[in-house]
């Protein structure tokens, strides 16, 4: 938490911000493609932002899925890294879903590229050479700065849409459905959080006793 209090040392960990962004446009395209849509392609850009045109498919699931998704990936990652298996397995799956995912939609900004690309080595990487508790802390810690890059992301989408912002999630969704697109952020903040409380206390909650059998 540290290094995202000290403006000097959050740049550490821009490489996190890239995952989160990666995370967050693969759920938009998967959702996309889940309701019947087609997806264009997927730019992720050095500013740590990104974007995926989408054509079909339901917009108020595509919208909601960028920011609640990459919320759920995290919880997910925390949740199923409590064990050395379940954090091989983990890293395995999010690495091979970046690599799909730069297959067949990431073109254009060659930073995204190069994230994508190092993410998705890096992450089979450890999965391959790291064992015990040193990967289940590799998993449990990328798990957990997903969780918090995803809060930090929606809370901005907030920040953004209460100050007029008008190209974002929120206000698209807002246009299509005639709502405002205060609503939606507030609506999207309030369903991450419960979704990364839920998901971490989960994760670090002791496993209840087995009974004993007589």
């Amino acid at each position: 938490m540290l290094f995202w209090l000290v403006p000097a040392l959050d740049r550490l960990l821009l490489p996190l911000v890239y995952l989160n962004v990666h995370i967050h446009e693969w759920c938009h395209a998967v959702m996309a493609i889940a309701t019947g849509g087609a997806v264009q392609h997927i730019m992720v850009f050095a500013q740590g932002n990104g974007v995926t045109p989408v054509s079909g498919g339901s917009l108020p699931l595509v919208a909601a899925a960028g920011y609640l998704g990459a919320s759920a990936i995290g919880g997910w990652m925390q949740w199923s890294s409590r064990t050395e298996a379940g954090s091989r397995l983990t890293l395995k799956v999010v690495g091979t879903g970046l690599a799909f995912s730069l297959l067949i939609w990431v073109r254009g900004d060659l930073v995204g590229v190069l994230t994508g690309i190092l993410w998705a080595a890096a992450l089979w990487f450890a999965a391959l050479k790291f064992s015990g508790d040193a990967l289940v802390f590799v998993a449990q810690f990328i798990g957990l700065q997903q969780c918090i890059n995803s809060i930090q992301s929606v809370l901005t989408l907030y920040q953004l849409t209460a100050s007029g912002e008008t190209q974002s999630d929120a206000s698209i969704l807002a246009n299509a459905t005639g709502t405002s697109p205060i609503f939606w952020a507030v609506l999207w903040c309030g369903i991450s959080l419960a979704l990364v409380i839920v998901s971490l206390r989960r994760a670090w909650s002791s496993p209840s006793p087995k009974p004993s059998r007589r």
